[in-house]
């Protein structure tokens, strides 16, 4: 069975972008959530941003170790 690359993922669902768009949005210097917001429209969906749990993670660990994190891990900090 051929296992899914990560980079196909599709991270936001409302608008279907997926985790290559975004991290290239980042490399081209989206380093805030409100400019990814802009430039893939992830985030900004009908569902109110649910994936905006991804994105905060993906971004903080780019521009902190200037790569992606292989696993995305939510940030589930402040749900009940």
């Amino acid at each position: 069975m051929k296992k899914p690359n990560p980079k196909n993922e599709i991270i936001c669902l409302c608008n279907n972008v997926s985790r290559t768009t975004i991290e290239n949005a980042i490399r081209d210097g989206a380093n805030t959530l409100n400019k990814i917001f802009d430039t893939t429209t992830a985030g900004v969906g009908p569902c109110g941003g649910s994936c905006r749990r991804k994105l905060g993670p993906m971004l903080e660990t780019y521009l902190t170790t200037g790569a992606f994190p292989e696993k995305i891990v939510p940030d589930m900090r402040g749900k009940k």
